[in-house]
């Protein structure tokens, strides 16, 4: 069913078309709060609110982007909102292979590894942008959204998005490269 129809049929009072909205969209919610504040406790107490506010504001949906679009521009508020009231010393996070959804196999352990090893490089690199760099990596390649439903959520014009992608690419780049350039001088002089 449509996030559409789910969202007229919760107004009209069905409670599963509600619970159906937030099963769809609490995991992915909850994974954009744990990767702009790096702790779990914290992102599940900003998905609960987003939930919340989801469901008290949910009549002021009008359809002019998609739900999930709507959804998550009520998360980057709230997330805003958590960046103003506890602003952190170190953001440092940390995934598991199974928040990372992968199963282990036997034929594909080494695979696998090196696999989580290069995203938990990825997500401590991702650490070194801006709030606003993070979101719009975020959204854009884990989420899928487009530059123009990456725009609505954030406030932004489609060529601020573009621009502002640009930059936390090159920026997420330039980070992961040094800390390949740091590796391979450690293991040099290891040897």
């Amino acid at each position: 069913m449509r996030d559409e129809d789910l969202v007229q049929k919760a107004l009209e009072g069905d409670d599963s078309a509600f619970r159906e909205l937030h099963d769809r969209y609490i995991g992915q919610v909850l994974r954009y709060a744990y990767m702009q504040t790096g702790d779990y406790h914290r992102s599940e107490e900003i998905a609960q609110d987003v939930m919340y506010k989801m469901a008290v504001h949910l009549a002021n949906f009008q359809g002019r982007s998609s739900f999930k679009t709507w959804l998550f521009t009520i998360g980057r508020r709230v997330v805003i909102d958590y960046h103003r009231k506890y602003k952190k010393e170190n953001n440092t996070v940390y995934l598991s292979p199974e928040d990372l959804g992968h199963k282990q196999d036997k034929h594909l352990v080494e695979q696998n590894i090196l696999e989580y090893s290069l995203r938990e490089q990825i997500m401590a690199s991702m650490e070194k942008l801006s709030p606003d760099e993070k979101t719009v990596l975020y959204l854009r390649f884990f989420e899928g959204m487009s530059i123009k439903e990456t725009a609505k959520v954030m406030s932004k014009t489609v060529m601020a998005v573009k621009s502002l992608q640009t930059r936390a690419k090159k920026k997420l780049s330039a980070h992961l490269k040094s800390e390949v350039n740091d590796h391979e001088k450690t293991t040099r002089t290891a040897e």
